[in-house]
């Protein structure tokens, strides 16, 4: 009995025959294919479709979600407190697939947070509230197009992307997109979807019936757009009033001769009345007998669909400019005692809607978005409507019996043959139950339209339709782990490349550095053996002076560093064995025993260390204390300084580091209460007293460099222009100066502006620092200006400069294919960081403003690349020529024309550029450092928010709220760690 009735309920009516020919002049009826399966429920469309469409009154307040439409969510554009018009923009699209959003009255935004959405989660999404400003509706409406006709298509496109226009038949994807489909298929049918086969709903009917020209007038723009072959309009055979005044249209603007002559192949379709033929796929069969296929699009096929509701929103956008702020409802139910339909501003409450149809005193059980097959429940009226709310069904509690039991799958078929999209629910609810998604996915689950037949005429009263959403999401949220792995592959992968070409880069650096040093050393000993012929006691001054290598300090520090780590090692090997207490006496005893070696080795590295940095620091004085006679040691000593104060500049940061640690220990045993605090203020005092030792030899070490650079510039007794290692050094020395100057006066600044620390101390510091400038830029004026002359000597002693010049030239030589590689990688980081830019504005996945971090990082890193090697490139093109061979004479240079630049000043001015090079890369390092700490402060904010919710979050929510916990926790190491890697750039700078 009860499977014979449900039999019934399935289709049986055939509607593949073909129509007979109707009399209208050459024109026949279309032929009417069939779907397969299909039902007939009850479909109570005369609740609501005997009242006429009214208009909904202007609402208190609005609340517009930002995600009225599919993809990304809108952007605001207000702020709390701002008016605004009806129709203005106050929500701009983001990415391709995106849509805006506008006012729908004219008022105050009141504001813009997280609030519940009509949304089959349940959950929030960021809205903004506007409260009306009085009864005045002032409107901010586009530049309406009557004339539409001339306009281009582009402009039209961009007008529906302007004005919002979404989709208002499923589920809101925007028509500007749909509008662009024949870039990419060739669309031969455009249909009009007005079946409204779901029961209850009648908003489509009333919109036909009462703006049929709007509608064969927006048909007409978008066949302008898509350019069709044949436009239909699918309409049930249950809307005789609609097909009326439908045909009624199409025949007065045919005998309209003030307009162009209407496309003959527009064609109204009245079609068999079955659910779900309002599908868009079951549709298209049944106009144009053919098939979507699987995970396919209409497009695919040559087809695109529209709602009458969107063609009205096309038609309003463009002939008026008016923005998508409204929308037809049904308002229908048992529980609603005058049912109707209303033309409702978008954000009005659901509850003020309502009231409009006169709820009955029993009150409704059950309110429900959308029909009662597809739509879903909503757990209160005081939420908004949407572009994509269709109707709103108040159920009383008579017409909602209680839910029957879920009884077991006896196994009858009727699901299958109920079906429309010709699948296996069965199949797919085993599947499903047993969560065996893949095999739902090899039988098509995402071929599911959800639309409820099987669970209609299942017997056993399972929800089918429920089982088949939970697969889906599963699969989604499975899918989008596995891009999520796939990217995050991606980055260590670039990541790990970017490492080994920053390391070969920097072993490349090193050897280009060791090769100038080598040749360096060349030309100091030729510029000693030219000095010796001059002066012998001259000589053995600058022999006595010649300090220890920088590579014996580095060498001494190596041993000393990797003496620490063994103790180290040693000390916590015996710690583990005593804690264990598994070891025997003798083994404890051989641990011991290496803690004391270790030890013994760490102290004897040390002392190493010591004696050699003393010795150093002792050579870099003796220039010092020379005598002013002996000029041409002058120049050697000065260039030896250079790398001496290169490794005191060194031991003050380490000095400094170490107090930083000794403090924060200090400050970590006070507040806890234990450790030894007697020997932690001790090993403080220890630290801060070697942090002014090294920073007294520092000062005292740039005071002999800077006493010295006049020295080595004042050589022109002998002929012989200032290296240009020693001008190099004396710029590197103004461009620090200069940063040190600005640090000071930040210092000063944010001390005065907070009120906090010692003013006095830091403006002392400032004007340190501006004499210390001043200083600097004095010393390199003075060096500066005798080097002009230097080439046009002609005097046997002026050789040296051309022997000096030849190996810059070289090592310049060297550094250009380094310099170009360098180059080629920033050009390479800037156009992938440009691509996944791209890629995530389009997706609307990803964070947009991290990605333009990055291109802008990029960007100036290419920019910097391409300074540095522009600039070597110029040093190769003017540097000077090789020198001679021994035994020839350097012919007379002739002398410069007016105007024109010598080889010295050329020379000065490259090494100015490469000066300020230096400068700006410290700054651009400094710039990226602010950049990256601001992104990590955002991450731990964006982490402890997500923490925050999932403290707070329910069963259901918990699992998408803890994967979101792990996104921030590792985008934030992420942060941290190019955090950490900038950090080391500016500790080594």
């Amino acid at each position: 009995m009860v499977l014979s009735l449900l039999k019934s309920m399935v289709t049986s009516r055939s509607a593949t025959s073909t129509a007979a020919p109707r009399a209208t002049g050459s024109d026949s009826v279309p032929r009417v294919f069939d779907f397969h399966g299909g039902i007939h429920p009850p479909e109570h469309k005369a609740l609501s479709n005997r009242a006429p469409l009214v208009a909904a009154p202007l609402p208190h307040e609005v609340v517009l979600p930002l995600s009225q439409h599919i993809g990304a969510p809108a952007q605001p554009l207000v702020e709390i407190g701002q008016r605004v018009k009806t129709g203005e923009l106050i929500a701009r699209a983001q990415g391709m697939i995106s849509a805006p959003v506008h006012a729908s009255i004219t008022g105050v935004v009141t504001a813009i947070e997280p609030l519940q959405i009509p949304h089959v989660s349940g959950l929030e999404d960021l809205c903004i509230v506007i409260e009306r400003d009085g009864e005045i509706d002032e409107w901010a409406r586009l530049e309406a197009w009557r004339d539409w006709r001339q306009q281009e298509a582009q402009d039209l496109i961009q007008r529906l992307q302007d004005a919002g226009v979404v989709g208002q038949g499923g589920a809101g994807f925007p028509s500007a997109v749909k509008a662009r489909v024949r870039e990419r298929h060739a669309i031969d049918t455009l249909i009009l979807n007005a079946a409204e086969c779901e029961p209850y709903i009648t908003a489509d009917d009333l919109t036909m019936r009462t703006h049929p020209e709007a509608l064969i007038e927006g048909l007409e723009i978008l066949a302008s757009l898509i350019g069709p072959e044949c436009i239909l309009i699918g309409i049930e055979d249950n809307k005789p009033e609609a097909v009326i005044a439908l045909e009624q249209a199409i025949r007065a603007r045919r005998a309209d001769k003030r307009l162009p002559p209407l496309d003959s192949r527009l064609e109204v379709v009245v079609v068999p009345t079955k659910y779900p033929s309002g599908g868009e796929k079951q549709l298209i069969k049944l106009l144009t007998d053919r098939e979507v296929p699987s995970r396919g699009l209409p497009a695919d096929v040559g087809v695109v669909v529209h709602n009458p509701g969107t063609v009205r929103a096309v038609q309003r956008a463009v002939c008026f400019g008016e923005p998508m702020i409204s929308r037809v409802v049904t308002l229908t139910g048992e529980a609603l005692q005058h049912p109707h339909n209303v033309e409702a501003r978008l954000g009005t409450a659901i509850g003020d809607l309502l009231r409009l149809a006169a709820p009955s005193a029993s009150g409704i059980a059950r309110l429900v978005m959308g029909g009662p097959m597809m739509g879903f429940t909503l757990e209160s009226d005081a939420l908004p409507i949407i572009k994509t709310t269709n109707c709103l069904l108040a159920s009383s509690p008579e017409a909602v019996p209680a839910p029957a039991v879920e009884q077991p799958c006896i196994r009858c078929g009727m699901c299958e043959q109920a079906c429309p999209a010709e699948l296996l629910p069965q199949q797919l609810y085993w599947f499903s139950k047993s969560r065996e998604f893949d095999k739902a996915e090899l039988y098509n689950l995402a071929d599911c339209i959800e639309c409820g037949a099987c669970s209609y005429v299942c017997p056993s009263q399972i929800p089918l339709v429920q089982y088949y959403r939970f697969a889906k999401g599963e699969i989604r949220t499975a899918q989008h782990e596995a891009r999520k792995s796939e990217r995050a592959r991606h980055r260590f992968e670039f990541k790990q490349a970017r490492m080994a070409r920053e390391e070969a880069e920097k072993e490349a650096k090193r050897q280009q550095r060791a090769q100038a040093a080598q040749k360096a050393a060349a030309a100091r000993a030729d510029a000693s053996a030219t000095a010796d012929t001059t002066s012998t006691s001259a000589s053995t001054a600058t022999t006595a002076a010649q300090p220890a290598p920088a590579t014996d300090i580095k060498a001494f520090k190596t041993a000393r560093a990797a003496a620490n780590i063994a103790l180290k090692k040693a000390e916590k090997a015996l710690k583990a064995a005593q804690d264990s207490g598994e070891s025997s006496a003798s083994d404890l005893a051989a641990l011991e025993a290496n803690v004391t070696a270790a030890k013994a080795k760490l102290a004897s590295a040390e002392s190493a260390l010591k004696a050699a940095s003393e010795a150093s620091e002792s050579a870099a004085a003796a220039p010092a204390s020379a005598a002013t006679g002996a000029s041409a040691a002058a120049a050697p000593a000065a260039a030896a300084s250079a790398g001496d104060l290169k490794a005191l500049k060194t031991a003050r940061a380490a000095a400094n580091i170490a107090v930083k640690k000794a403090e924060k220990a200090l400050k970590t045993a006070q507040d806890s209460g234990e450790g030894d605090i007697a020997a932690l203020e001790a090993s403080v005092t220890d630290a801060r007293a070697r942090l002014a030792k090294a920073e007294a030899d520092l000062k005292a070490a740039s005071e002999t460099s800077e006493s010295a650079a006049p020295a080595a510039a004042s050589t022109s007794t002998t002929g012989a222009a200032a290296p240009a290692a020693d001008l190099k050094a004396l710029k590197t020395a103004r461009a620090a100066a200069n940063i040190a100057v600005k640090k000071a006066e930040k210092a000063l600044k944010t001390a005065q502006d907070s009120g906090e620390g010692d003013i006095a101390a830091l403006e002392a510091s400032v004007t340190d620092a501006r004499a210390r400038l001043a200083k600097a830029e004095a010393d390199l004026k003075a060096a500066s200006e005798p080097a002009a002359p230097a080439p046009a000597s002609t005097s046997s002693t002026g050789a040296a400069a051309p022997a000096a010049a030849a190996p810059a030239a070289a090592a310049s030589a060297a550094d250009l294919k380094a310099l170009k590689t360098a180059r080629a990688a920033a050009n390479i980081a800037v156009k992938k960081a440009e691509k996944a830019l791209a890629r995530a504005s389009e997706s609307g996945e990803g964070d947009i403003e991290d990605l333009q971090t990055l291109l802008a990082t990029a960007q100036e890193n290419l920019r910097a690349a391409e300074v540095r090697l522009t600039s070597a490139q110029a040093d190769g093109t003017d540097a000077p020529p090789a020198a001679k061979g021994a035994g020839e004479l350097i012919p007379e240079a002739p002398k410069a024309a007016a105007g024109s630049v010598g080889r010295g000043s050329m020379a000065n001015n490259v090494t100015l550029s490469q000066a300020e090079i230096e400068a700006s890369r410290a700054e651009n390092l400094a710039k990226r450092h602010k950049q990256v700490t601001i992104a990590v402060k955002a991450a731990e904010a964006a982490h402890r928010k997500a923490e925050a919710a999932l403290s707070e979050a329910d069963d259901e929510s918990r699992q998408r709220l803890a994967t979101k916990v792990d996104r921030t926790r590792r985008n934030l190491e992420h942060a941290r760690e190019s955090l950490a890697e900038v950090q080391a750039l500016v500790d080594a700078q």
